[in-house]
């Protein structure tokens, strides 16, 4: 168990790097959900290779692979459904990385840090992408014509 200090600084340097996917999203004109999906994604297989690296691998690659199932199957609705499913994948997966990995089991085969870090990267990626989600709703309804139906030649659709 680590002193406030370093919970405050592991958790801020997740926050840092949640900003850099943040700038890195609106660098390139992609939607930050699509990063945070592709990211929740990334960071849930991470855990498969410190499992991989933990005394009885078997178990815990199982344990593991189930929260890639989860959080995959949030990020893969996000894309097909609602990309509020990757912000809550976002917002779920630091209860995950602390109860399990810091705080429970699996702090066995993972670095305290890396825990604290994925959770202020989880909850500061999470937070922007339902900013940016709520941002492009409230756009949309604002509009003088979003309620109107949609031309074509001449005929609505």
């Amino acid at each position: 168990m680590h002193d406030a200090n370093e919970i405050i600084l592991f958790s801020a340097l997740g926050v840092a790097f949640a900003a850099g996917l943040i700038v890195l999203a609106r660098w390139a004109h992609k939607k930050v959900f699509h990063f945070a999906a592709y990211a929740l994604l990334a960071v849930s297989f991470l855990y498969v290779g410190f499992a991989m690296r933990s005394d009885a691998p078997g178990t815990w690659t199982g344990i593991e692979l189930t929260g890639v199932a989860i959080y995959g199957s949030l990020a893969g609705l996000s894309f097909v459904a609602s990309p509020w499913f990757a912000v809550a994948g976002l917002l779920l997966h630091p209860f995950w990385a602390i109860s399990f990995h810091y705080l429970g089991t699996g702090a066995a085969f993972t670095a305290a840090p890396f825990a604290l870090a994925n959770a202020g990267f989880d909850v500061a990626l999470g937070l922007w992408a339902a900013f940016e989600i709520w941002k492009s709703d409230a756009g949309e309804k604002t509009k003088p014509d979003a309620g109107a139906p949609k031309l074509k030649k001449g005929r609505a659709q």
